[in-house]
């Protein structure tokens, strides 16, 4: 492509890239964060039970092994945005998702517990990312995405609202989960539900069957594995079956507001 077909491309780009896009590519470049600027000095796991510590850390393992899932597909993704503005936020998801996996990374260490990815986890993650750009932006943007933005809402607010004495860097990963890691996984959601709402019209019927059917079955395998993790979250006194039941719900309704079924 020569200098002025990529001149003409920009100009439209920057121009159709839809007001929802570019409200979040200014809002990313404002709530940009330095994980390795917060106060990790404050955090001391070791007054807690170690079969405490090991059950968080096994949780957060598996969160954290979307989040490298997520950098890899989101960096694809760029690749194959149609135009400027997507590229523009894809970039920015980009640097999101390597901060969550160094946040992850440090929270894992500071846990000081043995954890292991849930074999299954890794097997569903190397399908999702596999996969073509259509059924990765939906498997990831939306269906990842939104269930570790759930779940990463829930549970924030769950230990930032512990009152026990004792409890308190458990307390600061909560309030970083919620303030940090939930609002950029919010933009990642809305710019997936974008996204794929623009691609789903242009669709013929057997594509949308076909990818309908994709994604159903992966739902499914999500929602089990989330399930298996009911232990780990009722660890902080949240109803593992209730916090399933919501993640159920809010990826219906996302898959509804992307014009998915």
């Amino acid at each position: 492509m020569n200098t002025t077909s990529l001149i003409a491309v920009a100009n439209r780009g920057l121009k159709s890239g839809g007001a929802d896009v570019e409200h979040l590519y200014e809002l990313s470049k404002r709530r940009q964060w330095n994980a390795a600027e917060l106060p990790w000095h404050a955090i001391d796991f070791r007054p807690l039970p170690f079969e405490l510590r090991q059950g968080v850390a096994e949780l957060i393992a598996q969160i954290h092994h979307g989040e490298l899932a997520a950098l890899t597909a989101s960096a694809r993704l760029v690749q194959s945005a149609p135009d400027v503005m997507d590229r523009l936020f894809g970039a920015t998801q980009v640097a999101d998702e390597a901060r969550h996996v160094e946040w992850f990374s440090r929270l894992l260490f500071e846990l000081d517990a043995p954890a292991q990815v849930m074999p299954k986890v890794a097997a569903l993650m190397a399908e999702v990312t596999a996969a073509d750009e259509l059924e990765l932006a939906v498997g990831m943007n939306i269906l990842v995405e939104g269930l570790a933005q759930t779940t990463i809402m829930t549970v924030g607010r769950a230990l930032d609202a512990l009152t026990l004495d004792g409890l308190e860097s458990l307390r600061l990963i909560g309030k970083w989960l919620t303030e940090k890691v939930a609002g950029d996984e919010s933009r990642h959601l809305a710019f997936g539900i974008s996204r794929v709402r623009r691609l789903v019209g242009t669709l013929s019927a057997q594509r949308r069957a076909a990818l309908e059917a994709r994604i159903g079955v992966w739902t499914e395998q999500l929602i089990g594995l989330a399930s298996e993790q009911n232990a780990g979250v009722s660890a902080f006194g949240i109803d593992g079956d209730a916090l399933l039941a919501r993640c159920l719900a809010d990826t219906r309704s996302r898959f509804a507001l992307a014009g998915l079924s």
